[in-house]
């Protein structure tokens, strides 16, 4: 079923010069039950979700619709995606379609929906220590003895390597990540570190928690040591610290989000040009919604940039603009990630 849906979806990104979105970003929810210092989310009462239960038809008929588009790729984000009691209807939606599907999450409700959750095709769980007090002091909730006990649970519902442990990183935690991935290493997981960058949320910034100067060469000479050692768990883009020390988004390297990244609300509301900053969104079809001056015309300035892309680091945005910048960087952040070069 996958890779038949795959086959279809180059077809048809084939036949538009693979200028079509092929990711979807859908915040299921914008509440977190966490309080992590370096997110916007974890702020109680500052985002309603009361539509999010009256939009499960027009959710499942936005997956149809991605089908339909030719769209690869569906991450179901937040806040604290299982926060939505649908979600996991979503991810059975979209993994039946053959959509390849990921979800990061903090880890407190896997267990309970442990079913839901071994569909995703990577599972991706947010631990930066092992260190009970440095992960409360980071996570603001004292849950690390939960999260590992619900993920030694859930593992037992997965196949090796499917399920991917985040970490964020800066020079507090650094030294924390040996044992991390061995931790990893033992229960055929994928560490996934990124150094700590700075949410923008509709103008709104968290006070800086960025890497600065040679702090930067300092995390990512220590992840390309680490990765040697544990070279089949430890997985990163190494060009992401080019981009980083460069400042991020740039007009050399502007983020693609708007034209290859669909952002996606808990209503089902599509917005533009990102997740993160609204200047449009709609309830009409994809495709329309793609077709319309107002989307076209935000499309076509996204090489431009606005005052807000610059010095945006965000992982998700990177990730598409790399592939999409570059076709050179594109092959070699994929076999760098996967460790095959």
């Amino acid at each position: 079923m996958k890779y038949s849906y795959i086959a279809r979806c180059v077809a048809k990104q084939l036949a538009r010069g693979f200028k079509l979105p092929y990711m979807v970003m859908f915040e299921t929810t914008q509440m977190c039950n966490m309080f992590c210092e370096y997110c916007i989310f974890g702020e109680e009462g500052k985002f309603n979700d009361l539509q999010t239960r009256a939009a499960r038809q027009r959710i499942f008929q936005r997956i149809d619709e991605f089908c339909d588009l030719g769209v690869f790729a569906l991450s179901f984000s937040g806040g604290e995606p299982l926060l939505n009691p649908s979600t996991c209807d979503y991810i059975a939606y979209a993994a039946d379609r053959g959509l390849w599907t990921s979800m990061p999450t903090n880890g407190l409700l896997i267990r309970k929906y442990a079913d839901g959750v071994a569909r995703l095709d990577m599972l991706e769980v947010s631990i930066d220590s092992l260190n009970p007090e440095r992960f409360a002091k980071r996570r603001g909730i004292n849950a690390l003895p939960k999260i590992i006990d619900n993920l030694e649970y859930v593992l037992g519902k997965r196949r090796p390597f499917t399920t991917q442990i985040n970490a964020a990183v800066n020079l507090e935690n650094l030294h924390d990540l040996p044992a991390l991935a061995e931790f990893c290493q033992q229960r055929h997981l994928v560490l996934h570190p990124e150094a700590v960058h700075n949410v923008m949320r509709n103008g709104e910034l968290l006070p800086d928690a960025e890497l600065h100067g040679p702090d930067i060469d300092t995390v990512a000479d220590f992840l390309i040591e680490l990765r040697r050692q544990f070279p089949k768990n430890v997985r990163f883009y190494t060009h992401y610290y080019d981009f980083y020390r460069a400042g991020g988004f740039r007009p050399g390297f502007p983020c693609r989000h708007p034209s290859r990244l669909i952002s996606m609300k808990p209503d089902g509301s599509l917005h533009l040009p990102c997740a993160f900053k609204t200047l449009y969104h709609s309830q009409a079809p994809v495709k329309e919604f793609l077709a319309s001056p107002e989307a076209r015309q935000l499309i076509a300035q996204e090489t431009t940039m606005w005052d807000f892309c610059h010095g945006c680091k965000i992982g998700c945005p990177y990730e598409v603009s790399a592939f999409t910048n570059s076709p050179t960087l594109a092959l070699q952040s994929a076999l760098d990630f996967l460790r095959w070069s």
